[in-house]
C-alpha cells in the first residue's frame, strides 16, 4: 500500500478505535482511564495491521500520542462524566445498535439525543460536517431525537445541534 495513503488513513483508523473503546468501555460500565487508553491503542494497532512496516515509525508514535492526549482530554471533560453516570435504562442504544450515531441516549425529562464522537477538521469543513450530522439527524426514524451532542476530539469540545426535527421540536 503507498505510505502516503497510509498516512492520511492514520487519523481516521485513531479515531475510529477511539470511538470503538468508548462505547464498549460505557457499554460495560468501565470508563476508566487506563482501560479506555490501553483497548484504544490495542483498536489502532489491530486496524493497521499488515500496513505497519509501510508508515514511518515517526508517524506510529505520534499517532499513538494523540490518541493518548486526546482520550485524556475526553476522559477529564464534563461529557465523558455524564455519560459515566448514566443508568442502564437512559441508554437507548450503543455502538452498531446506534449507527450512524456513536450512542443513544435519554435525559432525565426522557427526551432521546444522539452523541457523535469525531475528529472535526479545523478550517470550514467542520461545519460542512456539522450540517451532515444535522441531516442524517433529521432523517433518523428508529427514536425521535431532540438534538445531537458532538464531541470533537481534536479540540476537546462538545457542541449540541439542538430540536432538529419536527418531532423532537414537539417532545420539548
Amino acid at each position: 500500500m503507498d505510505p502516503i495513503l497510509v498516512a492520511r488513513r492514520l487519523p481516521q483508523v485513531a479515531a475510529r478505535a477511539m470511538r470503538g473503546a468508548i462505547v464498549d468501555a460505557l457499554a460495560r460500565n468501565r470508563l476508566t482511564p487506563r482501560t479506555l487508553i490501553d483497548d484504544a491503542l490495542l483498536r489502532f494497532e489491530r486496524s493497521i495491521g499488515s500496513s505497519r512496516s509501510d508508515i514511518r515509525p515517526a508517524l506510529l508514535f505520534g499517532e499513538r500520542e494523540r490518541i493518548v492526549r486526546e482520550l485524556r482530554a475526553f476522559i477529564d471533560s464534563r461529557l465523558a462524566a455524564r455519560l459515566a453516570a448514566l443508568r442502564r435504562g437512559e441508554v437507548v442504544a450503543l455502538g452498531n445498535r446506534a449507527a450512524p450515531f456513536d450512542l443513544l441516549i435519554r435525559n432525565r425529562r426522557g427526551r432521546a439525543y444522539a452523541v457523535v464522537l469525531r475528529r472535526l477538521p479545523r478550517d470550514d469543513a467542520s461545519l460542512e460536517v456539522l450540517r451532515r450530522i444535522a441531516r442524517v439527524a433529521e432523517r433518523y426514524e428508529k427514536t425521535p431525537l431532540c438534538g445531537v451532542l458532538v464531541y470533537d476530539f481534536s479540540s476537546g469540545r462538545a457542541r449540541l445541534i439542538g430540536a432538529i426535527s419536527a418531532i423532537g421540536r414537539a417532545a420539548a
